[in-house]
């Protein structure tokens, strides 16, 4: 059977987080061309697996949609208190089947895998990836269980690091 997963891929910049948001099945080579391509060390992962492609395309699609004001390019955004706010109360009620009917017709005119997602209850694990990964060890094998709260505040930590905090004052 085949396993899908959205990714949040985190890394910190010297004055911002950066988080990818995306889509693969292959969590372990997803990694290594994320870091390849990126100047800045990854810093935390987590993932949501599904064994049906429908599911996590949904997500992904859904999370693309309503963090969109965060979005800096393409699948990247900027890791800010909104951003982490906003993916906490999204992946916490994709879970609990918490849209109500005005956030449904407010939503962006879609009716794909994204709008079904909405529709009803998960059960989706959010799983925290341990890094780093070890050359020809499987990402999922030592994953733990993360709460959405939990991933959002993991990520917004790293916003309160006295280096990134002091950069982030000397820009406004």
């Amino acid at each position: 059977m085949d396993t899908h997963y959205v990714y949040l891929i985190a890394c910190r910049g010297e004055s911002k987080i950066y988080v990818k948001l995306g889509l693969t099945s292959s969590i372990q080579r997803r990694l290594s061309n994320i870091q390849t391509g990126c100047p800045h060390s990854i810093t935390h992962a987590f993932i949501v697996r599904s064994a049906h492609r429908e599911e996590v395309e949904g997500l992904e699609k859904l999370l693309h949609v309503l963090l969109e004001p965060e979005c800096l390019r393409a699948e990247w955004y900027e890791g800010t208190e909104r951003f982490f706010g906003t993916l906490d109360a999204v992946l916490s009620r994709v879970n609990e089947g918490g849209f109500t009917h005005e956030e449904l017709w407010d939503t962006p005119d879609f009716v794909g895998s994204e709008f079904e997602i909405m529709l009803h209850r998960h059960e989706f694990q959010f799983l925290r990836i341990q890094l780093p990964i070890r050359k020809g060890r499987d990402p999922i094998e030592n994953a733990q269980n993360a709460s959405p709260a939990e991933i959002a505040d993991s990520l917004m930590r790293e916003l309160s690091t006295p280096l990134l905090r002091l950069a982030v004052e000397l820009q406004q």
